[in-house]
């Protein structure tokens, strides 16, 4: 009987053993099925799935440009973002969507976020505080890629209360299209002027994302990898603007040289937006010089006039085609360009409306008398502004504008010009026109600044030389419709300037 009982008890024991291997079938199943809405861990977190959208169908969202229409970007196999449910950064991964704008993403979240934040692309280190995402990184070295741009930097934000997603752009673009191959792009803010790169805080901003760069910041973006001609490559970039003299370089892949443009002019980055900066040759003429500066070799005159220099030396004078403005050279001959004090490396005025027959100036906030001998630096100040009885270059602003070999002439430049040129005033153009070696040289009557008048615009006109002639004065180059003259002038006024470079000429050709 004992020997009965034992054998019951072990079917028993059978049966429950597959009656609970049954229901944990069943209880395993019914967590799998569907859209696994259990939560599990005990966390409310739950496998879920988001779809993100372009911004507007604008063509620079999303993470590569198509291979079939270089104006749609899209999504991309491997994408990932991060995901925030309130508290936790969630990685989410491509589930489906490839070459599309529109695609969905997989992965766990908390079910019970009121809103979500997502970044692309997925910053394992970023947290939320608010509406906005800290430790996001924009890479300062970028991976070339045909037609299209990193992936990795095409920094995105997106903010929403379901599981759609709307992306929005939080970089902008510069497009470039590289003539030669080459296996480096550098592009570069002026003198540490605003960082392009580094780690800080991507913020909503009402959907119009905005990173603020704070650590590890750099000045320059590098573009690296095999890039051929004629393919064109986009970098991306912060909504930031750059101060002018910022630069692009390019370095060949067959000899490793480095051609250089400078911006002679500001440029502004906005998110969602493509700046083309166009094709670059090599035999361009806007590369940078490192004697002729910014300035193009068409932008140059030279009159067959040199001038005697020390130890011997003789220098041929090659003048700048225009007048000097805050940013560059004047677009035309006949521009009046922009004002400046004896000594000031830029004019006393932020803006200046010549619209109307009386300009009108918009003063800077601490020049707002204008042309006066209070707001002169240079005025009764040798011992900082002039040296050998010339200006210092670090105050010339022909220097500081175009750099190079550029400067204000000398009063020496301004009279060989006067006896070694045929000179006449023509009054379709308002200005004199002096000629010697086949070549001409404008000079337009702009008139001068006194106080805060504009005065003589049209009929006169006054170019600074680099020549101080007493402590509070320094002398130029007058002229009106009938006469040129050399003059000695207080240096507060505000006079036109017109750059030259000196260009030694060799002993076997003096």
């Amino acid at each position: 009987m004992i020997g009965n009982k034992t054998n019951k008890e072990k079917k028993m024991r059978k049966y429950i053993h597959s009656l609970l291997a049954f229901t944990a079938i069943v209880s395993f199943a019914s967590c799998s099925s569907e859209d696994n809405n259990i939560a599990e861990n005990g966390d409310n977190t739950k496998v879920m799935t988001f779809t993100a959208t372009q911004e507007d169908n604008a063509p620079a969202t999303r993470t590569a440009i198509s291979s079939t229409n270089n104006k749609a970007i899209v999504w991309k196999s491997g994408d990932q973002i991060s995901v925030f449910d309130g508290s936790k950064n969630n990685q989410f991964t491509l589930k489906s969507g490839e070459e599309t704008n529109s695609a969905t993403f997989g992965g766990t979240a908390a079910a019970s976020a009121t809103t979500y934040t997502a970044v692309y692309p997925y910053q394992s280190e970023a947290t939320l505080s608010g509406n906005s995402v800290n430790n996001v990184t924009l890479k300062a070295t970028q991976t070339a890629t045909p037609g299209s741009f990193d992936k990795t930097t095409a920094l995105m934000m997106a903010q929403g209360k379901s599981t759609n997603l709307s992306f929005k752009n939080a970089v902008g673009y510069v497009k470039v299209t590289p003539k030669f191959d080459c296996k480096k792009i550098e592009l570069k803010a002026a003198d540490g002027d605003v960082a392009l790169a580094g780690t800080g805080t991507l913020t909503w901003n009402e959907g119009n994302p905005k990173i603020v760069l704070t650590e590890g910041l750099s000045y320059t973006i590098t573009l690296d990898g095999d890039m051929k001609k004629g393919t064109s490559y986009y970098i991306a970039v912060p909504a930031v603007s750059l101060k002018r003299m910022w630069s692009i370089s390019f370095t060949t892949s067959e000899d490793t040289k480095v051609y250089t443009r400078k911006g002679a002019k500001p440029i502004e980055f906005q998110r969602n937006k493509i700046i083309n900066l166009g094709e670059f040759k090599i035999d361009g003429d806007y590369w940078y010089d490192e004697h002729r500066g910014i300035v193009k070799e068409t932008q140059e005159v030279d009159l067959g006039l040199t001038i005697a220099g020390t130890g011997g030396k003789q220098y041929k004078v090659i003048f700048a085609k225009s007048n000097l403005t805050t940013t560059g050279l004047a677009e035309n001959e006949s521009d009046y360009g922009d004002y400046f004090a004896w000594g000031a490396t830029e004019p006393w005025y932020d803006s200046l409306d010549r619209t109307s027959s009386s300009w009108k100036a918009t003063w800077k906030t601490d020049k707002t008398t204008g042309y006066t001998e209070g707001n002169c630096p240079s005025y009764n100040n040798n011992d900082d502004y002039v040296g050998n009885n010339v200006l210092k270059m670090e105050y010339d602003p022909a220097r500081k504008i175009l750099e190079g070999e550029w400067q204000i002439p000398t009063q020496d430049i301004w009279m060989k010009l006067k006896a070694g040129s045929s000179y006449s005033w023509i009054n379709t153009k308002q200005g004199y026109e002096f000629v010697n070696n086949d070549q001409a040289l404008f000079l337009p009557a702009a008139g001068y600044v006194s106080g805060s008048s504009f005065s003589s615009v049209g009929f006169f006109s006054y170019y600074w030389s680099g020549t101080a002639s007493s402590t509070d004065s320094a002398d130029c180059l007058a002229f009106h419709r009938s006469a040129v003259w050399p003059a000695t002038v207080y240096r507060y006024l505000g006079y036109s300037v017109r750059p030259v470079r000196l260009v030694e000429v060799p002993q076997s050709q003096q």
